[in-house]
């Protein structure tokens, strides 16, 4: 069995684009070349790979499998390649991060404080759903994934570091604070503050809203949580936020907050990871400070609550 690393990037080239001559163009190849190489490829395998319909290229079973071994290997070509160049300017290593939006919010502290102990490692930190997450990391796309909330794990190690919770935080005696929980069709009636539209944050908001049949009235999309509180302080909107985000303006008073009554809004926290093992040394001692990490902003924001009432 013999082929290139060319005739797989070609494979799954055409396999996105559905078509040879899509696929061609995408790779910076002509059509007959790229027809070679995937005759060649289907050769090699000895079995056929795309069945021609009058809907394009289409997988077949056997395809679907190449495809998605295919994908794991040219995201560790790209990889190798990427760990070379770094090698060449200094830098021994890199880390793949993705991370939702409520797991990111206590990462900063800790992420600068691993790189000044790691001066040579470089992370790639990148905002997903969990949904996507966990994808990304079965194929070889991510390293380490947080994630949050219910989410399929199968295939994958996992280990669960905490909890947080999603709440609404409001202006200072907002109307919603006359009880301590609010459904989300309740809060949602209000007008509403939120991350960008992009955001894991925000689809997460919205998903749950359709699921109701409510269309949420955003008034404005910050940039991030540190802008989004800014808005809710100034009467701007209510804000669905990670409750470990929003803990020292609760504590000074700057906004109020109350909890969702849906299970949902309460989520455990996992890494996931596809070996541990595999990764090198300084990935894994990412993974211990991460793991070890959860249980401050847990008591961060139990301190904060109980040191400012709700409000009210």
């Amino acid at each position: 069995m013999r082929y290139e690393l060319t005739d797989l990037k070609v494979f799954l080239a055409v396999a996105a684009q559905r078509s040879v001559s899509g696929g061609a163009e995408t790779v910076h190849m002509t059509a007959p070349s790229a027809s070679y190489r995937l005759k060649n490829l289907e050769q090699a395998m000895g079995c056929t790979l795309f069945e021609r319909t009058t809907k394009g290229m289409v997988l077949t079973a056997a395809g679907m499998t190449v495809k998605k071994f295919a994908e794991r290997i040219m995201s560790n070509v790209e990889r190798l390649e990427s760990e070379v160049s770094r090698h060449r300017i200094g830098v021994t290593g890199n880390i793949r991060l993705f991370a939702n939006s409520s797991t990111l919010s206590g990462l900063a502290p800790l992420l600068g404080g691993y790189l000044s102990s790691y001066p040579n490692v470089n992370i790639d930190l990148v905002e997903h759903l969990s949904e996507d997450i966990v994808k990304a990391v079965l194929e070889g796309t991510a390293d380490i994934g947080l994630v949050a909330g219910p989410v399929d794990t199968r295939g994958l190690e996992s280990t669960e570091y905490g909890e947080d919770e999603l709440i609404f935080i409001t202006p200072p005696h907002h109307p919603l604070l006359e009880d301590a929980y609010t459904s989300l069709a309740n809060a949602i009636s209000y007008d509403l503050v939120s991350v960008g539209r992009e955001t894991s944050n925000f689809k997460y908001l919205w998903s749950f809203a359709q699921n109701i049949g409510i269309t949420p009235r955003v008034r404005l999309h910050a940039p991030s949580f540190v802008a989004v509180i800014n808005c809710v302080r100034d009467g701007a909107g209510i804000a669905l936020v990670p409750r470990s985000v929003a803990a020292r303006d609760i504590a000074s008073g700057n906004v109020g907050y109350v909890h969702i009554k849906e299970l949902w809004a309460q989520r455990k926290q996992q890494l996931v990871t596809r070996s541990a093992k595999d990764l090198p040394d300084y990935a894994a001692e990412l993974i211990a400070r991460i793991l070890a990490s959860d249980q401050t902003v847990q008591k961060d924001f139990d301190s904060a609550a109980s040191t400012f009432p709700r409000i009210g």
